[in-house]
């Protein structure tokens, strides 16, 4: 049934209709959790009440820097399938016109031809795909970002920058990095920020280039307009905040213990968080959601004397090799670009054998994809572009962060001997006893002819491989889980999740080829 009433997050929300952003949002409020005010336009709410709407949430909200009219599908922020970035989100003035231009692009959004394509591509589609829009005022930050977190083995990663994180998360920008060390100590990455990017006042917003901006009532910091735009303001960052750290230790610290708090409400194990610090110290949680694929470790890479090979942040696990390529022509490539922005989504559809990109680090909405559909990536190679030319054969391996050049024809390279505590080898043949080298689980690649895996102690699961459907006819003991680029794997119902990657190993236990291996629901 269609809805005219308006919502608000300080009220119990349903994901069928305040979609699922706001409904979670919703959650961690009646929680406790900081979350700014909103007003939801639920799902189906006819088009010609929308100017009513507007006028509505204009004498509802304060909004001195803009407000920001965000999706809610009730199909994005799964356990398998984000849609990480691949809905609008439109900051824009308080001010009726500009509003109802904002939620209708973010109401239209939901025909993407990309969405259609990426829900088909992980089995996750809506129909007919529905969209709820939350507005709320838009926080002017001091430092913004992501971060990400597995809590049962509390291990998590942040990424930070000043002002908005937009660059973070369309990953045109890597941030300031903060992550669990093994002593339980954080260890922190810094950067260069010579941007930084702000919601504008109407006022701040007709200055020219050159003229200051004042950051935060009160402050003696101020940022000369680089330019401005679309409600936003691209300020050159001041000295003052080039000098230290983006993101404190003792907010970081409460940060996390927010996340963790968030994580309890929500139920989860993996968490994908955005978050706002405001100039006052206000924390506040911008987006939560599950962790379709949790981070992993980076890998010690092999020692290498090759001197052609670039370094990067490790952001997909797993290796690739092919030529490189600039174009949508990525089929069986290794994908090289620039920023590794959301306009990327339709070449990731199209299957690269990797990605290789200048910017950006493994929280960018896009990089999120690339685990989800199994592509192995490395972000932040700054020499990318002008180190490669197209049609350069490559070798990317993803949990090292490397790109190596190569002469010929790359052939999978081994590794060095490696832990498979959170590996399935992939086999056509089962032990008759359980193995013993450490593997998490054993894949049996299907053939109509060999060995079920009924009777064997070690997790065991089955795998049909090709673009088939799950069989008609299931076992009652499994579930069938698709893994996109691979098949369907049939996988134990009372069993641990799937292990992280799957794994071929040579007669000597060496590794020949690794993927991660998308945490996909049927």
């Amino acid at each position: 049934m269609t809805s005219t009433t308006l919502r608000s997050l300080n009220e119990p929300l349903e994901r069928t209709s305040a979609g699922a952003k706001a409904a979670t949002l919703a959650r961690l409020t009646a929680a406790g959790l900081p979350i700014t005010e909103g007003v939801v336009i639920p799902v189906g709410y006819p088009d010609g009440l929308l100017p009513s709407a507007v006028a509505e949430i204009l004498k509802s909200c304060a909004a001195p820097h803009g407000l920001i009219a965000r999706s809610s599908a009730v199909a994005e922020d799964g356990t398998s399938a984000s849609y990480a970035g691949l809905y609008t989100s439109r900051i824009c003035l308080a001010h009726p016109t500009a509003l109802l231009d904002a939620v209708r692009a973010v109401r239209a959004s939901v025909h993407n031809p990309a969405v259609a394509a990426y829900s088909r591509a992980l089995g996750a589609e809506a129909s007919p795909p529905q969209m709820a829009v939350l507005v709320q005022p838009v926080l002017r930050p001091a430092c913004a970002g992501v971060l990400a977190a597995d809590i049962t083995r509390g291990s998590w990663r942040i990424e930070a920058v000043h002002g908005l994180a937009e660059p973070l998360v369309s990953g045109s920008r890597t941030g300031e990095i903060h992550t669990a060390g093994p002593d339980g100590q954080a260890a922190v990455r810094p950067t260069t920020q010579s941007v930084l990017l702000l919601p504008g006042t109407p006022q701040e917003l007709t200055m020219p280039p050159g003229e200051w901006v004042t950051l935060a009532p009160g402050s003696a910091t101020t940022a000369k307009v680089q330019t401005s735009g679309s409600g936003i303001l691209h300020l050159y960052t001041p000295g003052a905040l080039s000098e230290g750290p983006v993101l404190a230790d003792d907010l970081r610290a409460r940060l996390l213990t927010v996340a963790a708090q968030a994580a309890d409400v929500l139920g989860l194990e993996h968490i994908d968080i955005e978050w706002a610090i405001t100039p006052d110290g206000q924390l506040h949680l911008v987006q939560a959601r599950p962790l379709t694929v949790p981070l992993t470790d980076a890998a010690a890479s092999a020692p290498l004397t090759d001197a052609q090979v670039l370094h990067g942040i490790p952001a997909a696990p797993g290796t690739g090799a092919g030529p490189s390529t600039f174009d949508a022509d990525t089929a069986g490539r290794v994908l090289v670009c620039g920023a590794l922005d959301p306009g990327a989504v339709a070449a990731l559809l199209a299957r690269p054998a990797a990605v290789v990109a200048t910017t950006g680090g493994p929280l960018s909405h896009t990089a999120i994809i690339t685990r989800e559909l199994g592509i192995p990536c490395v972000t932040n190679v700054t020499d990318a572009l002008t180190a490669i030319a197209p049609g350069t054969l490559l070798e990317v391996d993803g949990s090292a962060g490397t790109v190596r050049l190569a002469s010929a024809v790359p052939t999978q390279r081994t590794e060095p001997p490696r832990s498979l505590a959170s590996v399935a080898v992939l086999t056509r043949a089962l032990d008759t006893t359980a193995p013993t080298d450490g593997r998490a689980a054993t894949i049996l690649w299907y053939d109509p002819d060999g060995p079920t895996t009924a009777g064997h102690e070690h997790p065991v699961g089955v795998l049909l491989p090709g673009d088939l459907p799950a069989p008609v006819t299931v076992p009652a003991t499994h579930r069938p889980l698709r893994l996109p680029g691979m098949g369907v794997l049939l996988w134990a119902s009372d069993a641990a999740p799937p292990p992280a990657e799957i794994a071929v190993l040579d007669p000597e236990g060496e590794i020949l080829y690794r993927r991660a291996v998308p945490h996909a629901a049927n």
